[in-house]
């Protein structure tokens, strides 16, 4: 193993992070967005890699039985030159792979789906193309192109995430429904943790006006 594999931070144990499993969650450092309400800007810049994968991998192999999965999170881990190295070590322990994404690389989520080095896609919606440069400081073209990627596909399950940034108001959320999110098998609300964010009661409304983009609308974060 080469001693540049280096992460950010990892949860041992998370029961929330990837449906249905008890997974190991590895945070990746380096992003390409800056979106305004990020609980994690120490993970924008890759230096904050600093943490060798080999700690990581030792505590997968002690503990494997106890696990189901392992969720790469970041930041944006598609920025990783060596993510796919990281998932094939992670592979040889038989544990399932759940990739959580911008949607900013659309070709390396498909390569990595491709290659059978992801079992499961998060794909981030942040913002209708309107506002999709105010709140995160790029385009969403390649989202666009991630999305309906994954909604074509058949190799892998995947959901759809929106958090309720205060800027996003209830037309915002039906136009990323009807730009990105229309006939997604999931689509999972989520509550921001900012200074004016929607209520609790609030975010579950939303989510049930929204029903009809997708067969199923969660809320999380509450």
């Amino acid at each position: 193993m080469k001693s540049d594999w280096r992460i950010a931070g990892w949860q041992p144990v998370s029961l929330i992070d990837y449906p249905g499993k008890a997974a190991t969650v590895i945070f990746m450092a380096g992003c390409n967005w800056r979106c305004h309400y990020c609980h994690n800007p120490q993970l924008w810049y890759s230096q904050a890699n600093n943490l060798p994968f080999s700690n990581v991998l030792h505590y997968l192999r002690t503990n494997r039985s106890l696990l189901d999965g392992v969720v790469i999170s970041g930041g944006e881990p598609t920025l990783c030159p060596y993510l796919p190295s990281i998932l094939r070590a992670i592979k040889q322990l038989n544990l399932a792979v759940k990739l959580d994404t911008n949607g900013s690389r659309p070709a390396v989520v498909r390569r990595l789906v491709r290659a059978k080095l992801v079992d499961f896609v998060a794909l981030d919606l942040k913002a209708p193309a309107s506002k999709h440069v105010a709140l995160t400081g790029r385009p969403m073209a390649a989202v666009l192109l991630t999305a309906r990627w994954l909604k074509a596909q058949t190799a892998v399950p995947y959901l759809f995430r929106t958090t309720l940034s205060p800027r996003l108001t209830l037309s915002d959320l039906h136009t990323i429904g009807t730009e990105m999110v229309n006939g997604a098998t999931t689509w999972q609300i989520q509550q921001c943790r900012c200074p004016g964010a929607y209520s609790a009661q609030k975010v579950c409304e939303f989510a049930t006006l929204l029903k009809k983009y997708a067969q199923d609308v969660v809320v999380r974060g509450l």
